[in-house]
């Protein structure tokens, strides 16, 4: 499964980056993005099949065109991340909308399901 982790930080004791060694445990193919990074943000596509979300509402709500733009199958809204106005955008595009950890999900192997 492509995974997208949106907020990822370098620091070994962010939550994102303990999920983006897990999903990578659990051999999903991840493509991490830092939005402080500008350049980062060119390699946002549409080819993921899970986005989750590591940034709180007012970045993500800065972000919500290209996010909503990368048109995932699935939004992961980590703790802390939940913004119900980009929520509502997802979920009139279609896409399936869960609020969650995904590191809880990775480890009771809700993540695939």
């Amino acid at each position: 499964m492509k995974v997208l982790v949106f907020g990822y930080s370098e620091s070994l004791d962010r939550f994102s980056n303990i999920a983006t060694n897990l999903l990578k445990e659990y051999k999903h193919e991840v493509l991490t993005i830092n939005p402080r990074m500008e350049a980062e943000l060119s390699r946002i596509n549409t080819e993921y099949d899970t986005l989750t979300l590591y940034v709180n509402p007012q970045i993500g709500d800065k972000f919500a065109d290209m996010l909503l733009k990368s048109k995932p199958k699935r939004v992961i809204f980590n703790p802390g991340t939940e913004n119900s106005n980009l929520q509502k955008k997802f979920e009139a595009m279609g896409v399936e909308v869960v609020i969650g950890c995904t590191l809880v999900m990775l480890r009771s192997n809700q993540f695939d399901g």
